[in-house]
């Protein structure tokens, strides 16, 4: 129990204004230009959804999203591999819940868009038919600010003392980098597909402002231009990391801010250059980043008054406690075979991470369960080229400390490795290793006083015949005995020689009247 500072105060929480998830149709008929040859066979068809911008206003989210649609497919009497290339964009709104009063700051919104499902077939030999439907994981949240209500003079408060974080200081912006990447190749005729991943590298704090360097590896798979013939005979693969650095306004900042940036990659667009290896790429990133610092906050739980009749009102709050990082490695094995035949070789096996779901199982860390989609594209018996796909559940608990059933966690997951073997048999083994990051904490309830109203029209009754009263007490703290005996905690402690503040009191007490 301690005496609280009498000027009113505020913590900061964070509030969750949406967690949940929107579906989105995607719709395409599309007609071959005529100087695309005309289709015999679908290999596959692939959707890349990412989201452009999001916006919040009053109780709605606004999205803006494309989807790139790629069609690999083949012509008659042809192993030439050919790709069409379109752009779905969309748009999307969803209704949250209200800014409630107390919110300070814009929302932080995230979104992660997956395919649900992807339906492709030829209606005629120069006409595609595409339907399909992706799923964004939404999460909007925004500061909070509860302020502690001004004690008056001659109010008795009981208050604990908790770890609390100051107003946050919140930058988000959206930054375009280019950069033209030399792959050595005679000519690229087209892009099958294109990873984005981005990594921090260091952040340094300067008055008002941080300075952010990260890296962001671009990972792409070509289509080698031939003059014999259109199409292509092979596909070539390539890796390429890019710098980024950004200064971001901070106002406020100084080093005694934890600083937590994130890098988010909203887009990233290849385009070859004609007659050339080169790749003229584009990235969308978001930099986000939040700071604030950490102080002992005590809140008021219960209050009186020796003088007057007293009234409040109390609201339960959740503060974040023993916020740490978390980190680990999943690896994900997997076997695939083409029904085209025996695989003689393989041009790319690449992966992506969906559902990823993270709960505490307690005495053990972090149970993380999710599916992993495997898809490998080469040639099988008679050369003639395959694209298989294959979606592997995993599970695996990653080591940590302290975590109970009350453990909140924000994980992310990202493919850091995808490698592949030819069995004898024309299969493959896949063995991808997934790198878990995130944040863990626990979430506190805390009854705390909102508002207090001192009745000054209804003064309580005293007695004038004595100064002293004995309580018989058994388990009782000071401040319930005070409390029911309209005294203060301080006038028993020092009557009763007592210590400790928190002590279970049992016995005779000695009552002073204030």
């Amino acid at each position: 129990m301690e005496e609280l500072n009498r000027n009113a105060n505020a913590v900061f929480l964070n509030e969750t204004l949406f967690d949940g998830q929107t579906e989105q149709g995607v719709e395409l008929d599309h007609v071959l230009p005529d100087y695309y040859p005309e289709i015999f066979r679908i290999l596959k068809c692939c959707l890349t959804p990412m989201v452009i911008s999001s916006a919040v206003s009053g109780n709605k989210l606004m999205l803006d999203g494309i989807v790139l649609i790629r069609v690999l497919y083949l012509e008659e009497n042809s192993t030439a591999l050919h790709c069409v290339e379109q752009r779905y964009t969309w748009s999307k709104t969803v209704d949250i819940s209200a800014r409630p009063e107390g919110l300070c700051g814009e929302p932080v919104v995230t979104v992660t868009p997956k395919v649900d499902y992807c339906n492709c077939r030829a209606v005629s030999s120069r006409r595609i038919d595409v339907r399909g439907a992706i799923s964004c994981r939404i999460l909007v949240t925004c500061p909070a600010k509860f302020t502690l209500p001004a004690i008056p003079d001659g109010v008795q408060v009981l208050s604990r003392n908790y770890t609390a974080s100051s107003e946050p200081i919140c930058s988000d912006r959206q930054i375009t980098v280019r950069e033209d990447i030399e792959t050595g190749a005679s000519g690229i005729e087209y892009i099958v597909s294109c990873d984005a991943s981005p990594k921090l590298d260091d952040v340094r704090i300067i008055a008002n402002k941080a300075v952010i360097k990260g890296t962001v590896t671009v990972t792409a798979l070509y289509g080698l231009h031939t003059d014999e013939h259109a199409g292509c005979d092979d596909l070539e693969k390539m890796t390429a990391d890019i710098p980024v650095s950004q200064i971001v306004d901070m106002p406020g900042l100084t080093d005694q801010h934890s600083c937590q940036p994130e890098l988010i990659v909203r887009s990233c667009e290849l385009q070859p250059k004609p007659d050339s290896g080169i790749l003229s790429c584009e990235i969308l990133l978001e930099c986000r980043c939040t700071a604030s610092t950490e102080s002992t906050a005590a809140i008021p739980c219960d209050l009186y008054s020796t003088d007057y009749e007293c009234e409040f009102a109390t609201e339960q709050i959740k503060l974040p406690l023993n916020r740490r990082a978390i980190s680990g490695q999943v690896p994900v094995k997997c076997s695939m075979t083409c029904d085209s035949g025996e695989i003689s070789s393989v041009w790319d096996c690449r992966s992506t991470v969906t559902s990823l779901m993270c709960r505490p199982d307690p005495g053990n860390g972090l149970l993380v369960t999710g599916q992993v989609c495997v898809q490998a594209v080469g040639r099988a018996s008679g050369n003639v080229p395959f694209f298989a796909e294959k979606q592997e559940a995993f599970e695996q608990v990653i080591p940590a400390q302290n975590v109970t059933q009350d453990t909140i966690s924000a994980c992310r997951a990202a493919v850091g490795d995808t490698g592949f073997a030819i069995r004898q048999d024309g299969g493959l083994d896949v063995t991808a290793r997934l790198d878990i990051t995130g944040e863990l904490s626990e979430n506190q309830q805390v009854m705390a006083v909102s508002s207090i109203s001192v009745r000054e029209d209804k003064p309580k009754e005293r007695s004038d015949e004595f100064a002293l009263r004995i309580c018989y007490t058994s388990g009782e703290s000071c401040w319930d005995i005070a409390k029911r005996c309209n005294t203060t905690v301080d006038a028993i402690m020092c009557e009763n020689n007592i210590d400790d503040r928190e002590a279970e009191l049992s016995g005779m007490v000695i009552i002073p009247i204030v």
